[in-house]
C-alpha cells in the first residue's frame, strides 16, 4: 500500500500539530518495512525530518496551510503519487481530493471558542474564516474512512456534533515527549534524599508553556497570582496574543511577579521544569494534554483545570481546579506548592502516569488503521 501523510505542519511552526506528525513518522519507521511512504513537506521543514527508511520518501509541497492555495494545488500535488491512502493529520483536506484519505481531528475547540476575541482578524475576514473553517471540517469528517482522535473526549464530542457512526472514529493517545524522561530517571527511586534534594532546588516559581489563546485560561491564572507570594513563567510563542496577555500583567501590576519568555527548546524547557514548584494548567478545553505530561516526566506536580479531557488522561496524577474560579485555582496551588508531602505523592503517581503513554504505541495504532483500508 502506498500512504501519503501530510507533514506540512512538522516543526517549531506547527507546535502540537507539528509534534503529533513528527512523532507518528519517526515511530512508524520502527515498525512499518512494509507500505511505502510519501511524506509532503514544505521548504521551510524540508530538512527537519530525517528519513531513514528506503520505504519512506519525501515530496516538496510548499504550500501554506489554511490557504486558497491549499485547496487549489494540494489535490494535485497528492494525486501526483498515485496514493492508496492518504492521511491528513489535521481537518485541512482540500476539497477537490476525491481519493481514499483519513485525518486526525485533535479537538474542537474553534467550534466552542468562535467569539471574534479569538482572532486577529477583522470581523467580516473572521466569519468568512469560521465559514470556511466549518465547512471544512464538515467536509473532512464526512468523505473520511476513519476519523483519528486523541482522546475519548474528542471522540465522543465528534460523534455528538456532527452524528456519526462511532466504528468511524478511532482514539490513538499521543505521550509525553522523551527529552522529558531523560533527566527524572532518578526519580523512579523517589527516596526521600532524593525528594529532599529536589525541593531545595525549587525557585518557588509555577510553570506554564503553551500558547496564550483566549481558551488557554491565561486571565484567570494572572488573577490567581494576585492572591499567591509565587512567580510565574509563560512560556509561550511571540505573537499577537502573548501581546495581549503582557497588557493584562501590567494591567494588574504583576510585572515583578510573572514573566513571559518565548518558546524554548526541550533541553531548556526540562530546566525550567526542574526548577519550577508546580506546572499549571488553566486550559478550558483541550484535545489531549502533552504540556502537562512533559511535565510529570520531568518529575514536578501538575495543578490542572477540572475538564473532562486532562481527566481523562492525567487521571489521579494531578490536581483539579474550577478553572473559572481564581480563588478556586490560587487555593489548590498553594495545597500543593505548601505541603511538600502532597508534592511528593503527585510527582510519584505523575511519573508512572506519564510512563502508561506511548508515540509508539501510538503509532502501532495508527498503522492497523492504515491496514484496515487495504
Amino acid at each position: 500500500m502506498k500512504i501519503g501523510i501530510d507533514a506540512r505542519f512538522v516543526g517549531p511552526e506547527g507546535t502540537g500539530l507539528g509534534k503529533y506528525t513528527e512523532k507518528l513518522i519517526e515511530n512508524l519507521q520502527k515498525i512499518d518495512s512494509v507500505n511505502e511512504y510519501v511524506i509532503f513537506l514544505r521548504q521551510s521543514n524540508w530538512s527537519y525530518l530525517n528519513l531513514k527508511n528506503k520505504n519512506f520518501q519525501k515530496k516538496l509541497a510548499d504550500v501554506p496551510w489554511y490557504s486558497a492555495e491549499e485547496q487549489l494545488k494540494m489535490p494535485a500535488i497528492y494525486m501526483s503519487q498515485n496514493l492508496d491512502l492518504l492521511h491528513v493529520p489535521h481537518f485541512n483536506v482540500p476539497f477537490l481530493y476525491r481519493k481514499k484519505f483519513i485525518v486526525t481531528i485533535h479537538d474542537l475547540i474553534h467550534h466552542h471558542f468562535s467569539q471574534e476575541s479569538t482572532t486577529t482578524r477583522n470581523p467580516l475576514m473572521f466569519k468568512i474564516k469560521r465559514l470556511g473553517y466549518k465547512s471544512t471540517i464538515a467536509n473532512a469528517i464526512k468523505r473520511s474512512q476513519k476519523i483519528i482522535v486523541p482522546s475519548n473526549f474528542v471522540k465522543n464530542e465528534i460523534i455528538s456534533t456532527f452524528k456519526i457512526d462511532s466504528q468511524k472514529v478511532v482514539v490513538t493517545y499521543e505521550a509525553a515527549e522523551e527529552e522529558y524522561f531523560q533527566k527524572s530517571k532518578v526519580k523512579i527511586h523517589f527516596s526521600q534524599e532524593n525528594l529532599l534534594k529536589a525541593s531545595k532546588s525549587k525557585h518557588d516559581q509555577l510553570l506554564y508553556v503553551g500558547n496564550a489563546y483566549p481558551h488557554k485560561n491565561l486571565n484567570k491564572l494572572l488573577n490567581a497570582m494576585m492572591f499567591l507570594d509565587l512567580k510565574l513563567t509563560i512560556v509561550s510563542p511571540r505573537n499577537v496574543f502573548s501581546k495581549r496577555l503582557e497588557h493584562e500583567v501590567k494591567n494588574r501590576s504583576l510585572d515583578e511577579k510573572v514573566k513571559i519568555t518565548p518558546y524554548q527548546e526541550p533541553s531548556e524547557l526540562v530546566k525550567i521544569l526542574r526548577s519550577s514548584e508546580a506546572y499549571v494548567f488553566p486550559s478550558l478545553a483541550e484535545g489531549f494534554g502533552i504540556p502537562g505530561l512533559n511535565a510529570m516526566a520531568a518529575g514536578i506536580p501538575v495543578v490542572a483545570a477540572n475538564i473532562p479531557t486532562l481527566k481523562e488522561i492525567y487521571g489521579d496524577a494531578a490536581v483539579y481546579f474550577d478553572p473559572q474560579d481564581a480563588n478556586d485555582i490560587a487555593e489548590k496551588i498553594k495545597s500543593v506548592t505548601l505541603s511538600s508531602k502532597k508534592a511528593e505523592d503527585l510527582i510519584k503517581k505523575g511519573f508512572y502516569q506519564a510512563k502508561k503513554y506511548s508515540w509508539l504505541k501510538m503509532a502501532k495504532e495508527t498503522l492497523a488503521v492504515y491496514n484496515s483500508l487495504k
